[in-house]
């Protein structure tokens, strides 16, 4: 099984890798890439930027002990044409990592619970739920494993390569959290491939897979790496895949 790290194209294998990615994001900067506030903390975040959509994160806050690094995550940033709006959001956070944040909410079109990491928290921590009732968010899923299945068949065949009548899904996974020791948030899916393309991560050299997915009627960009990937993607065919799901977040 990959990573959410393996799926964007960073390589992490040891602490000290991801130690040296921490101090190249934020490097001898004068000044954070972005800066926030949550209850009355201060927030500062560097981003290492690898081209094409493709960040590594690194959030700070102002204890009463001065800087603390609070918060890391490869993340990616996805085309606003893809975004949803969610409606009678709610704010989490983990339950064992207090600065990294969930939001949850309904998706106002189709009626798809969805709850999402949020990897902009420090910009839009100052109007986080309850200040607002509607937020438009990017889903991304950052795969950790996944095969490529025939197109769905609307008639039962015994010829596998002809493909299943297996209707697409979208769902949280929480036994596979439980099995694997993986972060929150994390869904199972199958859907058709709306469009897919190979992108580089420009820091690594690394080239992974984009795709756009409707799982019917959910619908969100997912990212992975070619090794953990069974099968070729195309458009028309269908990904199954288990997703990491994470996301900008705006208010509406």
């Amino acid at each position: 099984m990959g990573s959410i790290f393996s799926s964007v194209g960073f390589k992490i294998e040891t602490q000290k890798d991801l130690v040296d990615l921490v101090e190249s994001t934020i490097g001898d900067k004068e000044f954070s890439d972005s800066f926030g506030v949550f209850q009355k903390v201060q927030l500062a975040g560097y981003t290492l930027n690898a081209g094409h959509g493709i960040v590594f994160n690194v959030n700070l806050a102002h204890t009463g002990e001065g800087w603390e690094i609070v918060d890391v995550s490869p993340c990616f940033y996805g085309s606003k044409e893809h975004s949803v709006v969610l409606k009678d959001c709610e704010l989490y956070q983990d339950v064992e990592d207090e600065w990294k944040f969930y939001l949850y909410g309904i998706e106002e079109e189709n009626g798809t619970p969805v709850e999402i990491y949020i990897s902009n928290f420090v910009q839009c921590a100052s109007y986080l739920p309850p200040m607002g009732e509607k937020y438009e968010v990017i889903p991304v899923g950052l795969a950790y494993n996944g095969e490529i299945l025939p197109p769905r068949r609307l008639i039962q065949t015994d010829i596998v390569d002809e493909g299943s009548t297996m209707a697409n899904f979208f769902v949280q996974t929480a036994q596979i959290q439980a099995m694997e020791n993986i972060p929150p948030v994390v869904y199972g899916l199958l859907g058709d491939i709306l469009d897919v393309k190979k992108i580089k991560n420009e820091w690594t050299g690394e080239e992974i897979y984009w795709l756009y997915v409707d799982t019917s009627p959910f619908k969100l960009e997912v990212l992975i790496n070619p090794a953990d990937l069974e099968g070729e993607p195309e458009i028309g065919k269908r990904l199954f895949a288990t997703v990491w799901l994470q996301g900008q977040v705006t208010p509406k």
